[in-house]
């Protein structure tokens, strides 16, 4: 996605949505367009988004954390107030009603417990 206007973005990122979603995938495809589209989604109130390997601050906010896949799949800023919001993505294979399967507490457990504490002003399920 290269589109920079709010409009474009928007459209594409909805069609990248219903190209995907009757197929099988590991969903980093929704983690990356949850970043790109997310701050051009007026109600989210994001002003930058991040994958979390890439996020600038990680590791001035968790000294010695890992890139690697500690349950937050991206980092949000709020735009009205700059606090942190952890956002965590899942994609499941719909059928011809438009009907995934549910998501599971143990493949929210990591996520849960990372994301908790003080420090995040929301946690999110995209």
């Amino acid at each position: 996605m290269v589109k920079t206007d709010t409009k474009s973005v928007i459209s594409e990122a909805l069609g990248i949505a219903n190209e995907r979603n009757r197929q099988v995938t590991d969903g980093k495809w929704l983690e990356k367009l949850t970043v790109q589209a997310g701050p051009h989604i007026k109600e989210w109130d994001i002003a930058k988004c991040y994958l979390w390997d890439e996020w600038p601050e990680r590791e001035y906010h968790f000294p010695g954390i890992t890139k690697q896949d500690v349950g937050i799949d991206a980092v949000a800023l709020r735009s009205s107030d700059g606090e942190h919001i952890a956002i965590q993505c899942k994609a499941r294979q719909l059928n011809e009603r438009g009907d995934g399967g549910p998501i599971l507490k143990a493949e929210t457990d990591k996520f849960a417990s990372t994301s908790s504490g003080k420090f995040w002003a929301e946690r999110w399920i995209v």
